[in-house]
């Protein structure tokens, strides 16, 4: 166990049985108000008492936990002040576009400052007057070189409202809405609702621990029922894969749901909760947002507690970068929907088709050629919805981890259960968990490929594949892993011509090219860019995606066709030559009238049937 997950633990120790006498003079006390909420609007003060140092800097958060990328959380931060206990006013300066320094300081220090948030999802902040959705690094300054003091939050809501506080912080005074943390690191990974949600307990036989979801979202009981009903079934499966849930923080989970107007769509994790948010109704939807749900469930053992150390401790004022990614948020994506198949929540031919999907999109990016899992996982900061102003090639040269890692693990799985006897990549995870995550040791990549080895019996097999699919590049051989599941992997249209994928916007005679051609892609070899405007394919005018697979469609593979478009107003004409469609689609050798094996059968079984009856 590493000094810093000593500290934390002790603290929450502290906090939990002694929190009377641990919140002192040394405690970092913040008040949230909303007087106008309406325009998004928070009033905040920070106080900090005992203070005995000739200066201090205090910041906003340039990253928030989950993600990689930095956000600039300081954008929205404005009206600042300081002063002291009498109001006489401290001198605060502002030395970066997220920090400040305060000088000639003595005894009680208070910040106050106006928080604009109009942006409620997992990551960011979101105020209005019918609810508050609150990612702490978005939403709080904070003071530096007090990492380890307590922290204490009220939350100031008018007698008139009805809002409730759904959060994992701990409670001190429900009545006087005043939350505590046991220390920064804790306190910036709780985010927090407040508004008139649906508080559902669900059903904790056998986990000793309470998980609940707090739903805001305007839909009846009966729907959050069925909702509640999935997510338990999830719970199930995932439990059943690592043997035992972690022990939460005040013996608590929760969910924190925001669904409809008003919210984005995003999903982060935290230690003991998960903030989860979509623009789409719950009603009647729950099969389209029980997916986040799942994967962000998986992450209190995958990523929150089974940690990689390059992710220790989370630096807030930069992006973190992590060359394990492909493994935290990748191999979490692949469970996050086989759970779902599992659980009977997804049937095995949609699962099969999503899959099938999946590799069609993998094999056929051209992202893959240009670098391993390892190193997509270090590009995260410039591509996990970190915003640029420039145009990035990464349609070409970048594929998220999210999809490399998922991918790894789907060749994993299979390669573990077709080449060991009764071993798979269910015994991998609980291996990482056992030796990683119940102790919250930080990992890197030489220790996964090790576990890999001790739970297969075979350290060869375990460095040729992180030799291939994970330091290096090469593709999964995944029609020859599906043949022995008894699927066929095969080309969806073989023979026929095609463009590949495009994206195209009609308008007249005309179809401008709104994304940039893909690498192998005709248009791409006739040298067009995104943005231009096709006015011929062949001589004939492109004004529909019907009439262009119709131009296509009456060619072969190899025939050479003529182009003309125009590219920054100037006429231009190409050619390019039509290749065959690369599409591919995973199918059940039971289609093509081939009884499948008894051990092709199995195996089968064995990865996509629940694993609660016999866990």
């Amino acid at each position: 166990m590493t000094p810093m997950m000593k500290s934390l633990l002790t603290s929450i120790i502290v906090s939990i049985l002694c929190f009377h006498s641990a919140f002192s003079q040394d405690t970092i006390t913040y008040n949230v108000y909303f007087p106008n909420a309406v325009q998004h609007e928070a009033e905040i003060t920070m106080k900090l008492e005992n203070i005995n140092q000739n200066e201090l800097t205090v910041r906003m958060s340039n990253s928030s936990p989950g993600r990689y990328a930095v956000h600039n959380f300081g954008k929205n931060v404005y009206n600042l002040k300081s002063f002291d206990d009498d109001n006489k006013n401290i001198s605060i300066t502002k030395i970066a576009p997220d920090a400040w320094k305060l000088n000639d300081l003595a005894g009680t220090i208070n910040i106050s400052y106006t928080l604009y948030a109009n942006h409620a999802d997992g990551t960011y902040s979101g105020i209005d007057a019918d609810f508050v959705n609150l990612n702490i690094p978005a939403t709080f300054i904070w003071a530096q070189g007090m990492i380890e003091k307590p922290v204490k939050v009220i939350f100031n809501i008018p007698d008139t409202s009805s809002w409730k506080i759904a959060t994992q912080l701990h409670v001190i005074d429900s009545a006087k809405k005043i939350y505590s943390a046991p220390n920064f690191q804790y306190f910036m990974d709780s985010p927090v609702i407040l508004s008139s949600f649906h508080l559902k307990d669900l059903d904790s036989e056998g986990y000793n621990q309470q998980i609940r979801m707090a739903i805001n979202s305007e839909v009846e009981a009966s729907e959050i029922n069925i909702f509640s009903e999935m997510a338990q079934k999830v719970i199930h499966e995932q439990k059943a894969i690592f043997g035992e849930l972690p022990h939460f923080y005040d013996s608590t989970y929760t969910f924190l749901c925001s669904y409809g107007p008003g919210f984005y769509g995003d999903g982060m994790e935290h230690r003991n909760s998960t903030m989860i948010s979509s623009g789409i109704s719950l009603k009647e939807n729950q099969n389209r947002l029980i997916g986040t749900i799942s994967h962000e469930f998986f992450h209190i053992w995958n990523m929150e507690r089974i940690r990689p150390k390059s992710l220790e401790p989370f630096d807030f004022t930069k992006a973190n970068v992590s060359g394990e990614l492909w493994f935290g948020e990748g191999f979490t994506s692949y469970y996050g929907d086989l759970v779902l198949c599992r659980a009977g929540i997804l049937t095995t031919n949609r699962y099969i088709n999503s899959i099938s999907s999946k590799i069609n999109y993998f094999v056929n990016a051209p992202g893959w050629k240009y670098g391993s899992p390892v190193h997509m996982s270090k590009m995260a900061p410039y591509a996990d919805r970190a915003a640029a102003n420039d145009e990035v090639n990464f349609s070409n040269t970048y594929l998220s981890y999210y999809v490399y890692g998922e991918m790894v693990a789907l060749a994993l799985d299979l390669s573990l259960r077709t080449q060991f006897k009764d071993v798979s990549l269910d015994d991998f995870m609980r291996a990482m968990w056992n030796k990683y995550g119940v102790e919250e040791k930080p990992y890197n990549n030489a220790d996964l490929q090790k576990t890999l080895a001790e739970i297969c019996g075979n350290s060869g097999f375990a460095k040729d594949f992180f030799g291939a699919y994970i330091f290096e590049n090469e593709l999964p051989d995944f029609t020859s892993l599906f043949d022995k599941l008894g699927y066929r992997l095969i080309k969806k249209n073989p023979d026929k011509p095609s463009l590949g994928f495009l994206r195209l916007k009609f308008k007249g005679d005309t179809a401008t090219l709104i994304t940039q051609p893909l690498v192998g892609n005709g248009l791409y070899e006739a040298g067009l860019n995104k943005g231009d405007l096709i006015l011929s394919i062949d001589e004939q005018p492109v004004t529909s995606y019907p009439e262009l697979n119709f131009i296509i469609g009456t060619r072969k593979v190899g025939d050479e066709l003529s182009i003309s478009y125009s590219h920054f107003g100037k006429l231009k004409k190409s050619t390019f030559k039509l290749k065959e469609d690369n599409q591919l689609v995973l199918i059940p050798k039971e289609k093509f009238s081939i009884k499948i094996k008894e051990e092709e059968e199995k195996l089968r079984t064995n990865w996509l049937n629940s694993k609660v009856a016999v866990e």
